[in-house]
């Protein structure tokens, strides 16, 4: 059987209610979870969304004498798209129909863990599922639906303190480099779209299935660098919202030193895995969609106990950068 792996991408998020008290979310969750169906769906960017699952996770007993408050949510979202889709075969130009039923969607999901003694959510990155923005927004509809009342909620991304200190430090942006798809530019805030201007608007224009790579760069005839204050927003935005990017490098220095160039999609703290994605049936190798268990089984493992590429739990190294 050919083996072919899927690299998937974790990070930690913390939540809060204004700008540094914590929250534990995990009552609403499974107050969302006791609302039928129906009544779980939020529309976000036109499409439906839906949170599936809720559970608390079993924690075993080293787990629970280290960390005896430690409580671990699972819950499982889907944006559901009913779109026409049609498929193909490499290096054959017919497309045929993925004909769905009238209560068929395509499901592009995401795995989260919150961990509620730290207050931290533990978020799989699918470039075509839900934003942390996205999860964030789909909480404060879902309280409103329930409870019939406004509730704060911002999930700060955990940052590496080695890359986000060079970051804060940068006073003289040279270069910024972006890559993204229509379909990611769609999901911009109001801020970005106005950093990037008319520029923004071309691309508008040109509809579905562009891609596009921006280069904004500091004219070296007038030799002055970027906004300060515009370019520190963008900053921030980019880093929070890197799933709608490819590619998201910035070239900049302090004072006299030389001009360096950082990466602000690797800029938060973030662990990885390689899942199999393909399965043999029947004698032949079939592709196949990420199993939720096997996903929510491998975010926990990494978050109590090793961490990819490290000595130590992720949990820990989250405590670290905080």
């Amino acid at each position: 059987m050919v083996s072919k792996k899927q690299l998937v991408k974790f990070e930690a998020y913390l939540a809060c209610s204004g700008k540094r008290n914590v929250v534990d979310i995990s009552d609403l969750l499974f107050r969302i979870s006791k609302q039928p169906y129906s009544k779980r769906e939020v529309g976000l960017y036109g499409t439906p969304v839906r949170m599936d699952k809720v559970e608390e996770l079993t924690l075993d007993d080293e787990i629970l004498k280290r960390y005896p408050d430690m409580r671990l949510v699972y819950f499982h979202m889907c944006k559901l798209r009913d779109d026409g889709i049609a498929t193909t075969k490499q290096n054959i130009d017919e497309l045929s129909d993925l004909n769905l039923e009238v209560d068929e969607y395509i499901a592009e999901d995401i795995s989260c863990i919150f961990d509620t003694q730290n207050c931290v959510l533990f978020v799989q990155r699918n470039f075509h599922s839900l934003s942390p923005t996205g999860i964030k927004t789909y909480l404060t509809e879902m309280k409103k639906k329930i409870d019939d009342e406004s509730f704060s909620l911002e999930l700060n991304p955990v940052q590496d303190k080695e890359i986000a200190s060079k970051l804060m430090k940068i006073d003289d942006v040279r270069k910024l480099e972006l890559s993204f798809a229509h379909s990611g530019y769609k999901q911009f805030d109001i801020p970005l779209k106005k950093y990037l201007g008319s520029i923004g608007e071309i691309f508008e224009n040109f509809g579905e299935g562009v891609n596009l790579t921006l280069t904004l760069s500091a004219g070296s005839k007038w030799n002055k660098p970027f906004n300060k204050e515009n370019t520190a927003n963008a900053i921030q935005q980019i880093s929070d919202e890197n799933s709608i990017f490819s590619k998201a490098l910035i070239s900049g220095k302090t004072g006299s030193m030389p001009v360096e160039k950082y990466d602000l999609i690797n800029g938060k703290l973030q662990t990885k895995y390689s899942f199999s994605s393909v399965k043999e049936v029947s004698g032949t190798t079939k592709k196949i969609h990420l199993n939720p268990d096997s996903v929510r089984d491998v975010m926990k493992e990494l978050y109590l106990y090793r961490a990819t590429g490290a000595s130590k739990s992720f949990m820990e190294l989250v405590i670290e950068n905080l």
